[in-house]
């Protein structure tokens, strides 16, 4: 996993034999010859290593001193026997402030590839879509976006014509993508306007939602509350594990076989 290695100060090689072995890094080389629905269905077990795109915005990218929803996710699918690659440009966690660059998480023991931007909302996102998918090519993609376009004050009904738009751009780059879109986590100072896009997020999947690019929508907003994010906004231990096997959990109901 290159982008990694200038994160690790020591164990390097070892750290790299280890995600190697369980799926990680984010060259295509390992994405065998398998559809799309069949290294989905088996988990990565059958036809291919199973790449998965985490994307979205600082929820998803976290920052210095935290190590994202990912490990969690990471650590629950390798336990599960899938066969894994966490994909995309970036790789680590923010050092806390838009486009400032990455940096080590507390525990470096996961596939950290991913495509989170801290402060990005959804517009400002979309024009990078297709091409960091077609860069990636992932067989999933996690989707966790609206948090600051909701802080910002833009109305539910406009985010939610975003999002459609994020999955219209994902399916430019590769039309059989599987799409796993949350219900996003309350944020302070206003949990009602998660609450009003979240209740959208349901049309949004169903009338997008095709037998080739199935769209699944993951309710991260039940059984969640701003108490499980240290700072209003973004998941604490307890939140990051919350949003890491409820993304899990839903992968996994896609396996059958």
């Amino acid at each position: 996993m290159p982008a990694l290695r200038p994160l690790l100060p020591r164990g390097l090689l070892a750290l790299s034999a280890l995600l190697s072995a369980c799926g990680g890094g984010s060259s295509s080389d390992d994405a065998g010859s398998g559809t799309t629905a069949q290294k989905v269905a088996s988990c990565g077990t059958d036809g291919g290593t199973l790449r998965i795109m985490p994307l979205g915005d600082s929820i998803t990218e976290a920052e210095a001193g935290h190590n994202s929803y990912r490990r969690v996710l990471w650590q629950r699918l390798n336990g599960a026997g899938c066969v894994v690659d966490l994909v995309g440009s970036k790789s680590g966690v923010s050092r806390g402030s838009r486009d400032s660059g990455p940096t080590a998480p507390p525990n470096a023991d996961f596939d950290q590839d991913h495509e989170g931007y801290w402060d990005y909302s959804v517009n400002q996102l979309l024009p990078r879509i297709s091409g960091l998918v077609g860069q990636s090519n992932p067989d999933v993609v996690l989707i966790h976006l609206g948090t600051n376009d909701v802080l910002a004050g833009q109305g539910a009904s406009g985010i939610a014509q975003e999002l459609g738009g994020v999955i219209d751009a994902i399916r430019a780059s590769k039309a059989d993508t599987h799409i796993l879109l949350a219900k996003i986590i309350p944020a302070s100072p206003d949990p009602s306007g998660t609450a009003a896009l979240n209740r959208l997020v349901d049309g949004v999947a169903t009338t997008r939602s095709s037998a080739t690019s199935p769209i699944a929508v993951v309710n991260q907003a039940a059984g969640y509350s701003l108490g499980d994010n240290y700072d209003g906004v973004h998941p604490n231990p307890t939140g990051e594990s919350k949003l890491g096997n409820k993304w899990a959990d839903a992968v996994l109901a896609w396996r059958t076989r």
